[in-house]
């Protein structure tokens, strides 16, 4: 009896360090909502000020003047990973599987076309530079691919140090931001339809995060309602290309450095694929299964179903100004400073390179 109490009380504890930083991003996100809500309301716009530009901005603000202190640091943290995660898994019914292939059909040639650009920009700028092979092997991947994600996955192959981890993903993680908070203004100043406006937007910014909060920021703002769903299933997509860039990149390092081969096996593959976006695959065939369901028979009414795919819908898009006023609360602006002047001008090199990679692409497909 006394070991269950012991376990119990260790796992409570383990909980309670959870609750604080999950606490805060609530509070925030709600204040951003109603604060959003009322400030258009006053302006006399509809959209003009987004919940999660303003979630963002909030959670910067406090960081960078008051500071968060550390007891908040893992419910945060979980926030931006976990809670993010399961607000795009939900966002899946806003998406027919049909619409998911066609969109990541059409996006796949720009997807490809944008990695490819990142790899071999980041590759000649690590050499012009002399920056240290395996930093610019992480910055290059970490912003063709993924951010962050993409990163811990080739570390290992390449025997990363724990601190260029930590370089390189800071300096993606800048330079993310920065897109979130500026492409999607840029793409309605380019005058992108909203499939194209998400497509840019999916294949530019590095991390699902970013390209989920760009997405949004477009739709709040600018009155769409498209740009968000088609900027997170174009980068969900992308997100996959890990599969195959992570092992080739792998090889083509150790054979270029002769280090120790240390090859990935079909066990360490099958790990590169994220479960939450098997989850919003399976919303999208509920919802695939729902319509054809309203359509073809009497057991669900069409009224019923578009109430049920709403609230899912609401649900989705308050856990993702969770997700994004978490972002703002761990971003530390202060960190610039601590990077080099090379690794900077490769990772901001690199990202514009994908970005109008990106858009020439788009421009010449429409």
């Amino acid at each position: 009896m006394k070991n269950i109490y012991i376990k119990n009380k260790t796992f409570w504890d383990t909980i309670k360090e959870f609750v604080p930083g999950i606490i805060l991003g609530i509070i925030v996100a709600i204040f951003s909502h109603y604060g959003a809500k009322y400030s258009n309301h006053l302006i006399g716009y509809k959209s003009l000020i987004s919940s999660i530009l303003l979630g963002i901005v909030i959670g910067i603000f406090v960081k960078n003047i008051f500071g968060i202190k550390s007891v908040f640091n893992k419910g945060l943290d979980f926030n931006v990973k976990k809670i993010l995660q399961i607000g795009i898994v939900i966002l899946g019914i806003r998406l027919s599987i049909f619409e998911i292939f066609s969109l990541g059909i059409y996006s796949l040639p720009i997807i490809i076309l944008c990695i490819l650009s990142g790899l071999l920009a980041g590759y000649i700028l690590t050499k012009l530079l002399s920056l240290p092979n395996k930093l610019g092997v992480l910055i290059a991947v970490g912003t063709s691919i993924c951010g962050a994600s993409a990163i811990v996955a080739i570390a290992p192959g390449i025997k990363a140090k724990q601190e260029e981890i930590a370089y390189a993903i800071t300096v993606i993680t800048i330079f993310g931001i920065i897109a979130m908070l500026f492409y999607p203004f840029l793409s309605n100043f380019l005058e992108l339809g909203e499939k194209s406006a998400g497509l840019f937007l999916g294949t530019s910014i590095h991390e699902t995060a970013q390209v989920t909060g760009a997405g949004f920021i477009y739709d709040e703002t600018f009155g769409t309602v498209n740009v968000g769903k088609y900027a997170v299933t174009v980068k969900l997509v992308r997100n996959l290309s890990m599969i195959v860039v992570i092992p080739l990149m792998t090889i083509l390092y150790q054979r270029e450095s002769s280090s120790q081969k240390n090859y990935i096996n079909i066990k360490q593959i099958s790990k590169l694929i994220p479960l939450f976006i098997i989850g919003f695959f399976i919303m999208s065939l509920l919802r695939t299964s729902g319509d054809f369901i309203v359509n073809y028979s009497d057991i669900i009414s069409d009224d019923n179903w578009q109430t049920f795919t709403k609230q899912l819908t609401s649900i989705s898009k308050f856990m993702l100004v969770v997700a994004m006023a978490s972002v703002g609360l761990t971003t530390d602006i202060k960190s610039i400073k601590s990077l080099g002047l090379k690794p900077f001008l490769v990772g901001i090199i690199v990202a514009s390179i994908v970005g109008i990679c990106s858009l020439l692409s788009i421009i010449t497909i429409n």
